[in-house]
């Protein structure tokens, strides 16, 4: 990552509050939408957009919501923002009313929650008793109990589905945009369980309170940004994409599709930089004294949030190259 973005990123955490829970932030899932948009053909692009006009929701949620900034722009910019879109238009469904929101809000499709422990004897101690839904082959049928690698699988087997209607593949193509960034996020792999501080487990680091955003999670999805405005996601994508430095990034990243792939690297990624030795240590000193963290959360090092950062821009950038390819899937004749 560049200094300035490093220490952009480390004021902000230092001085940010508490944020509402989403996988990444708005700007995470939109700079993931516009690099997929970059390893598409116009043609494709096309596609990818016409079929997102089949959205029930479309006029609300879409049309209605482009700026207009965009809306006057080439037809190349207004795909580009219904790339973006989509890619939060889950996270828009937990603000949904009455019918809507039972119809399309599903927590659970955003995550799987791989049991991490803090200590071998929490293992021995809590092992058995954890019930959390690992499985990754999705069922017959899309239900609301699904994790976040059923959710991909389900939303990528609708898409080819020569039967399924246009409707319930625009909506699956929104889960798409979104579940793909999601997975890709280390803490919407994990669960971290201990026998004081998280016997049911920890949320994803959403019980790990810091003094930085709130929690862990909040911290690690704020990272890329907040709200950021069109350009700014597009410019960020670009950059991404255009880095030298990242070249076998977006190689490597490109050769595997398989999303069991993508959520063991997000696991790994939390077992040894999400809860590092930094934050372990801190997290085996309250659990020891029996301490409450809601009321002694925990402050992260500088140096913390720099990698973390650095890990995040790998993850978005992996995360939008397999989009963008399996975007192609989608659109292949």
């Amino acid at each position: 990552m560049r200094m300035s973005t490093v220490i952009a990123l480390v004021a902000v955490l230092i001085l940010g509050t508490s944020a509402p829970v989403f996988a990444w932030g708005p700007a995470g899932h939109k700079i993931v939408a516009s690099i997929a948009f970059l390893q598409l053909t116009p043609a494709e692009q096309k596609k990818v957009a016409d079929l997102l006009a089949s959205h029930p929701r479309f006029d609300e949620d879409f049309t209605d919501k482009m700026p207009d900034d965009v809306s006057t722009g080439d037809d190349a910019t207004k795909r580009e923002w219904l790339f973006q879109q989509a890619a939060i238009w889950p996270d828009l469904a937990r603000g949904f009313q009455a019918a809507d929101k039972a119809e399309y809000h599903r927590p659970s499709w955003h995550y799987i929650n791989k049991p991490l422990f803090l200590t071998p004897a929490d293992k021995t101690a809590l092992e058995s008793t954890i019930s959390v839904n690992v499985t990754l082959d999705p069922p017959a049928t899309a239900n609301k109990d699904m994790n976040v690698i059923q959710a991909i699988r389900i939303a990528r087997s609708t898409l080819t589905d020569t039967t399924a209607e246009d409707e319930a593949k625009a909506v699956s193509l929104a889960w798409l945009f979104h579940t793909v960034g999601d997975v890709h996020q280390p803490l919407h792999s994990t669960a971290m369980f201990s026998r004081n501080l998280f016997p049911n487990g920890d949320r994803g680091g959403n019980s790990v309170k810091t003094t930085q955003r709130g929690n862990l999670h909040s911290l690690w999805d704020g990272l890329p940004g907040g709200n950021i405005k069109f350009t700014t996601v597009r410019n960020r994508a670009l950059t991404l994409v255009n880095d030298s430095a990242l070249t076998a990034i977006r190689t490597n990243a490109a050769t595997d599709l398989n999303e069991a792939t993508w959520m063991n690297e997000s696991f790994d990624s939390a077992k040894n930089s999400t809860y590092d030795a930094e934050v372990v240590g801190l997290l085996k000193q309250l659990e020891t004294m029996n301490i409450d963290i809601d009321q002694h959360p925990i402050k992260l090092s500088d140096q913390y949030l720099k990698t973390a950062g650095e890990i995040v821009e790998r993850r978005l950038l992996e995360a939008g190259i397999r989009l963008g390819k399996v975007l192609k899937e989608v659109v292949a004749d």
